[in-house]
């Protein structure tokens, strides 16, 4: 495998690493958020039209994040205050955002499906002073912009968060435990909330980098179903974010090796490019594969006991 894939796996993956830890937090407070890829799409088209009329990376990112977690907090609304189905939901907030990135895109910006412009400010790449001259790891981890190591970094401050201090150690409680939880006086739907405004948070990041430094524009469902392969990048690895993170960076390098296969061997980009979602497939398979059997091995082992 050649440096430039490796290099290409690092930008790829980045939305991805967004998405992970900011459904890892759902995932561990009992919620399945399945509105991720509504969450970046809100953000990114956010980000465009921000960066379009004031000129600002800055502006466009925080406006990216603060849209995003607008949306989380009428995810939050639906599903905590109102009692509705996650997965329902999920879907309604997800159709929401694809439909008003669709209207506002031709309401604001005048343009149907894709809008670009030279008005569209983009993150510059940094080339780290030590990393760089680093055989191989310069080549693979120098260059990027500033919001693919700000993705990097938040995976070990997740994890702390997660396993060393008290809001970790209640929002894991919340997921496995909520009835103890509120046994032990902890407010659930409040703990609930919390994580999905972090989840649009990070969403936030993750669409902000989609159409400002991975791309230069917006275009409609640009997310890709990149929530979902986050999901099953959560599922795979049961919550762990290191592991999580791990495996978002397989998905990237698989999508990375759809882009640069057809170069090399000459097959059909379009068969190529199913890669990402055979992997993602297969990784779903596995996790299934797994519970079944761990499920077969507590039912034997709770017969033996009987």
């Amino acid at each position: 495998m050649d440096l430039e894939i490796l290099n290409s796996a690092v930008r790829i993956s980045t939305p991805l690493v967004f998405a992970a830890m900011g459904g890892l937090l759902t995932y561990q407070a009992g919620m399945l958020n399945i509105a991720l890829d509504g969450f970046m799409i809100v953000a990114a088209f956010t980000a465009v039209a921000t960066a379009y009329f004031t000129g600002s990376l800055e502006l466009a990112l925080l406006a990216a994040i603060l849209a995003s977690m607008l949306l989380a907090a009428l995810m939050a609304m639906f599903n905590i205050k109102f009692r509705a189905h996650i997965f329902i939901a999920g879907t309604a907030v997800t159709f929401l955002a694809y439909g008003l990135t669709a209207l506002l895109l031709k309401g604001v910006l005048g343009q149907d499906g894709v809008f670009t412009s030279d008005r569209i400010p983009t993150f510059p790449v940094i080339h780290l002073p030590v990393i760089e001259n680093i055989p191989i790891i310069g080549e693979i981890f120098s260059g990027h912009t500033i919001l693919v190591y700000v993705a990097y970094v938040f995976v070990p401050i997740v994890a702390w968060t997660l396993y060393q201090t008290k809001w970790g150690l209640q929002l894991r409680v919340v997921g496995e435990a909520p009835e103890a939880a509120a046994a032990a006086g902890i407010n659930v739907d409040w703990v609930k909330f919390q994580a999905m405004l972090l989840s649009g948070l990070f969403c936030g990041f993750a669409g902000a980098y989609l159409s400002l430094a991975y791309v230069s524009l917006f275009a409609n469902k640009m997310t890709n179903e990149r929530g979902l392969i986050a999901l099953a990048a959560i599922f795979f690895a049961r919550g762990n974010p290191y592991l999580t993170a791990m495996v978002a960076i397989l998905f990237g390098t698989a999508t990375a090796l759809s882009v640069r296969l057809p170069q090399v061997t000459g097959l059909a980009p379009q068969l190529l490019q199913l890669i990402p979602y055979v992997v993602t497939v297969l990784a779903l398979v596995l996790v299934g594969w797994r519970t079944t059997r761990a499920r077969s091995r507590h039912s034997a082992w709770r017969f033996d006991i009987g």
